[in-house]
């Protein structure tokens, strides 16, 4: 049976603004910390993205990487260490000394925050292969320690992981990521019951991206730090962005119809 949480979330796409904060403001602070949160929000950010994988004891946490070696002063891979263990590492350091003790998120204290700051969420499902429906299962017991005030948004390149969260988190709107634009895209979203498209900024095709948008089908384009490619793909039909510098983007004339 779907497992339940009292939260009702209406369709993300109905109130995603044009910018997103890629990995919070991970351009000026260490992603998918607290502080690159924070500061997404300071810089007027209503949306932010992060990833979310588990620990070896089934906790949904806040990291990118299969492994810790990148953005902290630990080592090996994430599926392999207890929440304990992982709450130990400096997730700050590695982007500068100015963010030394940041630690690495759990779902709950993320959920907690963007209540507090009021932000939505688009949630990257990155499970570890093999372990998809564990962490829609762990995502979905944080949902029910922390119901999410705002709105929430799916995602993954992972299609096992969206059919989980199908099946057990059918409430929240879920989006395919890509990097390069499939030709059978709208299969692939019929597969998962997905609502949205987000690929690669890299792989922007015109042609593709006309088709898409006159079958009325939601995009988000990542990463995209310049003013001309932002411009140049909100034009396009493109609904939003992910950023890694909300408040450069910010300032540009935004999309007055983002719906």
């Amino acid at each position: 049976m779907p497992l339940r949480f009292p939260a009702k979330h209406p369709s993300a796409y109905q109130h995603l603004t044009p910018v997103i904060a890629h990995r919070g403001a991970s351009g000026v602070a260490p992603e998918n910390t607290a502080a690159a949160i924070e500061l997404a929000a300071k810089q007027g950010a209503h949306w932010a993205e992060v990833d979310v994988t588990i620990s070896i004891d089934g906790i949904a946490v806040i990291f990118h990487d299969n492994d810790v070696n990148r953005c902290t002063d630990g080592r090996g891979l994430v599926i392999q260490q207890t929440l304990a263990q992982l709450k130990t590492l400096d997730a700050g350091s590695w982007f500068s000394p100015f963010y030394a003790n940041q630690r690495i998120l759990t779902l709950t204290d993320l959920l907690a925050l963007a209540n507090q700051l009021e932000l939505n969420l688009n949630l990257e499902i990155k499970p570890t292969i093999g372990r998809e429906v564990e962490t829609v299962w762990a995502m979905a017991k944080a949902l029910q320690q922390v119901p999410f005030e705002h709105t929430l948004l799916f995602s993954s390149f992972n299609m096992l992981a969206l059919i989980a969260a199908k099946q057990h988190l059918p409430e929240i709107t879920r989006a395919l990521n890509v990097e390069a634009i499939p030709r059978d895209w709208q299969q692939r979203l019929e597969d998962t019951g997905s609502t949205g498209l987000h690929f690669a900024a890299d792989f922007f095709d015109p042609v593709a991206v006309a088709d898409i948008h006159a079958a009325g089908t939601p995009m988000a384009v990542y990463t995209v730090n310049d003013h001309e490619t932002a411009q140049k793909l909100w034009r396009a039909g493109v609904q939003a962005v992910f950023t890694d510098y909300p408040e450069r983007l910010l300032l540009l004339p935004l999309p007055t119809d983002h719906h």
